[in-house]
């Protein structure tokens, strides 16, 4: 099965061009369906809107000897293994190529710590009007940004925008997708298809939720001062989000030094809105602060 014969088109009668904003979410999501469902997995729509598109089941050899158009119904012929069903948290981002970039965003609600949850990138218009599967779990992903772009999700002094992403790109000449500099090939389509099917995810479920919480932490819990605050400042809340269970005292005396800088060094409406940040913090927490 090559690349360029997966995912197939389930809707002849309409061109992936012909999508809008208002049927693009549902037309694009049972388009994925319905390619899951040519891969032989058992595929199931949420009866809520959670974050996950679909679920996705398959039954495949513990020893990787299923094919990407199979599932097992009884051992496995090769080596005889009993099968392992796997399942998969499926949410779609789909978008159309804008100057060769698939730009998308993940929010603080997308970063799941289950290495099942999965990610299809569906480009609807790439080479000569092919579409085209980026299929990551989410713990690869965290990977690949720990890796490659630490600070992908720390917080630009107080954030602003939607913290989209634009560095995954379509070339067209080499007929490739690259994350920068980085080759994304090996999560397109079928080749994409082969990882998320590794049963190692649900033979040692426990081990890798561990992983993939820990690699979360060291993304999310990080804040980077940019150009508006002294580096210094960037260090108080990193040493302090370091701490793996810091105590009410040890939040307070980080959220005097926080408020005491910004104090000294930004304008009345920065101040104000952290005042006002922390008060809120402070009622949903139920901590309560000392007279100052």
């Amino acid at each position: 099965m090559s690349n360029t014969l997966y995912p197939i088109n389930p809707f002849p009668d309409i061109s992936p061009t012909d999508f809008n904003k208002l049927n693009k979410k549902n037309v694009t999501e049972d388009f994925v369906e319905e390619n899951f469902k040519e891969l032989k997995w058992e595929v199931y729509k949420p009866f809520n809107d959670t974050g996950i598109d679909r679920i996705a089941i398959k039954f495949v050899c513990p020893n990787g000897h299923t094919k990407i158009n199979e599932t097992i119904k009884g051992n496995c012929p090769i080596c005889k293994s009993k099968p392992v069903r796997i399942i998969r948290y499926i949410q779609v981002k789909t978008r159309e190529l804008k100057n060769d970039i698939f730009g998308f965003t993940i929010k603080s609600k997308d970063v799941r710590i289950d290495p099942r949850h999965t990610f299809v990138l569906y480009s609807d218009k790439t080479n000569n009007n092919q579409q085209d599967f980026l299929i990551i779990s989410i713990k690869e992903l965290l990977s690949f940004f720990y890796d490659n772009c630490p600070g992908v999700f720390a917080s630009l002094s107080f954030r602003k925008g939607n913290n989209k992403l634009n560095s995954l790109k379509y070339k067209s000449d080499l007929n490739k997708w690259f994350w920068g500099q980085k080759d994304w090939e090996k999560y397109r389509n079928q080749n994409g298809m082969t990882l998320i099917q590794n049963s190692e995810f649900d033979l040692n479920i426990d081990k890798n939720i561990k992983e993939t919480r820990e690699l979360s932490d060291k993304l999310i819990y990080k804040f980077s001062a940019g150009r508006s605050y002294n580096p210094c400042f960037e260090d108080i809340i990193n040493n302090n989000l370091a701490l793996p269970k810091p105590s009410k005292e040890i939040i307070y005396k980080s959220r005097q030094k926080i408020k005491t800088y910004l104090k000294d060094n930004c304008d009345n409406g920065t101040y104000n809105s952290m005042e006002k940040y922390f008060e809120y913090i402070k009622q949903k927490e139920n901590l309560g602060e000392e007279d100052e």
